[in-house]
């Protein structure tokens, strides 16, 4: 059985103190009470967690609605509801509250149904509100658990030669980052964006992850694959909601790399032999557009050559003024970052683009060794 509701009185009035503690106390409530800030202060300290509060404004070493003010700001451990205590006619008092943070207030001369009707709805709110967060905390922590599955592992397709540097901004992420090997030869390579950052973006990665995975195949080119799985998403996003992606196939046997634009920053190749290029390309974002159209282009590559994905924030972090500038920067630092491990020239090259400047969105970064 819960233990019952804890309720914070904080008067200096002894008469109204101990009206509101006989009030509560014979419906079965527990109540811990204070007449001063100070007094107050010392009694969160001791027993930091209880229901609701109701303060007085008016105390003898300050303004309760400054303590009000200050729970609500987090200087103190319990977020539980605060109730100013006011006079029937007292307006300003009671906007002043409300703008302190208190939910409700209960006046003075006090009326029996009044204050209990008050402390139980707020504290059943509260409850509530507490519920839903932990529901949503936990629903977030399984689909952060869950993306952590879908993102890609180097050690795990030896065959793929890539790297990868992810860091989502939340505990789950936007992102989209896949590789998927279609044959002996040729592996598919995708690093995407959905726009936004809350768990309905997270959401919309795991439906698009679903979908490569379902749709690609080496009986399909890359832009074929993008186009099907635009027509879905058209009909799968929200509205407004939509993706970037770069897709990227290589064949090691006819040494070809496949490039698809989807709205997304380029592709970049770092060559064996020192040079360092961006693979421009047209495309539409996916999921706004039933007729999409998805820039593609096919370039030569040899053993050594290394490709490089990225998410928009790698150039954001560059302190890019748009994506040309932010290329170039990243292009410069390729040049400037060679390493014989893949590994360490990804996690350097990661670092640079994000201390140019903070960025305040998911970061992906995916190398590719040809």
């Amino acid at each position: 059985m819960d233990a019952p509701p804890l309720i914070l009185l904080v008067d200096d009035d002894p008469t109204a103190l101990a009206m509101l503690s006989a009030i509560l106390k014979q419906e079965g409530f527990e109540v811990m009470t204070a007449s001063s800030l100070q007094e107050t202060k010392s009694l969160i300290s001791a027993s930091p967690f209880f229901d609701l509060a109701v303060l007085d404004v008016h105390l003898p070493d300050g303004s309760g609605l400054d303590l009000c003010a200050s729970m609500k700001e987090g200087l103190f451990t319990n977020d539980a509801p605060v109730l100013i205590v006011s006079t029937d006619e007292d307006i300003e008092t009671k906007i002043a509250g409300f703008d302190a943070g208190a939910v409700d207030y209960i006046t003075k001369p006090f009326h029996r149904a009044e204050v209990l009707a008050r402390v139980r709805t707020h504290i059943r709110l509260h409850k509530a509100r507490s519920a839903i967060i932990e529901l949503q905390a936990l629903k977030l922590s399984k689909l952060a658990c869950a993306q952590r599955a879908m993102v890609p592992k180097p050690e795990q397709m030896p065959k793929a030669g890539f790297d990868l540097y992810y860091r989502p901004m939340q505990e789950a992420g936007g992102d989209l980052c896949l590789v998927l090997e279609l044959g002996p030869h040729i592996h598919d390579y995708i690093v995407g964006d959905v726009c936004g950052h809350d768990v309905g973006a997270a959401m919309t990665m795991s439906s698009l992850y679903a979908l490569f995975r379902q749709n690609c195949s080496a009986l399909y080119s890359p832009r074929e694959i993008l186009r099907i799985i635009n027509r879905v998403a058209c009909s799968l996003l929200a509205e407004e909601q939509f993706a970037t992606v770069v897709y990227g196939r290589i064949n090691r046997k006819t040494r070809r790399l496949t490039v698809v634009s989807g709205g997304h920053p380029p592709a970049v190749i770092q060559r064996a032999e020192g040079s360092v290029e961006p693979l421009w390309l047209n495309g539409d974002v996916v999921g706004a557009f039933e007729n999409a159209e998805f820039g593609m282009s096919v370039t030569s590559v040899k053993p050594g050559d290394r490709v490089f994905l990225f998410s928009d924030s790698i150039i954001e972090g560059c302190r890019a003024t748009n994506w040309e500038v932010g290329v170039q920067e990243f292009v410069r630092l390729c040049e400037d970052v060679r390493h014989r491990d893949l590994h360490n020239e990804v996690i350097e090259l990661a670092g640079l683009a994000i201390s140019h400047g903070a960025t305040a969105d998911d970061i992906s970064l995916m190398g590719i060794e040809v």
